[in-house]
């Protein structure tokens, strides 16, 4: 579901000197529609100098009646981020669209288990959420955090996450690096990379030991995380990656010349429509959202699986691809943020 409501924005929280978390007051009436599982995105939506913008935020806290928060941190260059930071006001509204996104754990008070969260910088955002959520509903079970950042000034939830360790005691084991601060220690300070896993698997923790591993953060420290992981022993299966969800990633910077009048047939809410691309689309996406289509749709950067759908017919090219799994695509899913027509006679399915 894709759906948008609109909701009031119940307070906003410094974390830092450029980040924020924004907490959005949920009616009664709404709250089946955004009960979420810890790890999940919020979309938001508003306009700005006229144009419509989109922007995926992790949700940061654990559920919580009549509320749901997210944390923003604003970035060079973005416009989302820095009106979220600056200009929003508790009594202002946004739109909101229900949680998505298949990152995450849904904690069970039976099981016990011993977990392994690595995030750097705003990588935190879902992570807060699946630690306490996880210590409060499985009584028996261990949290490990391993967060880099370039100093504590930078850190975000540094209190919230005093708080989880004052409540869960040595049910939470806290491992800050800071690659801008000096240490007592030589092994915390630094970046989370393979050497300073390994240095951290031969002195103080046993990789392979956990259950779950979760990673967040830039695409080349999570893609090395795995990388070195997946070496001293942990098996694939038991690590799992959010990335974020960027301003909008094409494909390309045009369409390429292939695809320039290729039609596609996008089947929507149980009807057929015929769009054709040109050079100005990035993707299928952008085509059928240039010629008045409404589809589902939120990054535009192959990360929240908003846009997903299936090629009934035909063939697609589709560039990056950070939330399909490997028996999605062999179904024939696609994102079409993502996707372009390699010929004629291409059909979408936005339905199933």
């Amino acid at each position: 579901m894709t759906t948008f409501h609109s909701l009031k924005v119940a307070k906003i929280e410094p974390e830092t000197r450029d980040a924020v978390a924004i907490t959005f007051a949920v009616p009664e009436a709404l709250a089946e529609e955004y009960r979420f599982v810890p790890g999940q995105h919020l979309t938001l939506r508003t306009r700005i100098g006229g144009e419509e913008l989109r922007r995926c935020y992790s949700i940061c806290r654990p559920a919580a009646k009549g509320e749901i928060s997210v944390a923003v941190k604003a970035i060079d260059g973005g416009r989302f981020s820095r009106y979220a930071v600056t200009d929003l006001h508790p009594g202002m509204t946004l739109d909101v669209m229900v949680p998505q996104g298949q990152f995450g754990y849904q904690p069970r008070p039976q099981t016990r288990g011993n977990y392994l969260a690595l995030a750097v910088g705003s990588g935190i955002t879902p992570m807060l959420a699946i630690i306490a959520t996880t210590l409060d509903t499985e009584r028996e079970s261990f949290f490990t955090l391993i967060y880099g950042n370039r100093s504590s000034d930078s850190m975000m939830f540094r209190q919230g996450l005093a708080d989880l360790k004052d409540r869960y005691g040595q049910r939470l084991q806290l491992v800050y690096l800071f690659s801008q601060q000096a240490q007592d220690s030589e092994l915390l300070s630094g970046r989370p990379d393979g050497d300073k896993l390994r240095a951290l698997g031969e002195q103080l923790l046993d990789f392979p030991g956990f259950d779950r591993t979760f990673i967040c953060g830039p695409h080349t420290m999570m893609e090395e995380a795995r990388e070195t992981l997946t070496g001293l022993g942990v098996p694939a299966g038991k690590i799992f990656i959010e990335h974020f969800a960027t301003a909008g990633t094409p494909v390309r910077s045009r369409t390429s010349t292939q695809s320039v009048g290729r039609r596609v047939t996008l089947r929507q809410d149980g009807r057929d429509r015929q769009i054709t691309l040109s050079a100005e689309d990035d993707s299928i996406l952008d085509a059928a959202l240039r010629q008045g289509s409404e589809l589902p749709y939120a990054c535009k950067g192959g990360v929240c699986a908003t846009c997903k759908c299936k090629v009934l017919q035909g063939e697609v090219e589709m560039g990056l691809n950070y939330s399909l799994e490997p028996e999605q695509i062999a179904a024939g899913y696609v994102l079409s943020c993502q996707a372009l027509p390699k010929g004629d006679g291409v059909v979408l399915d936005f339905d199933v």
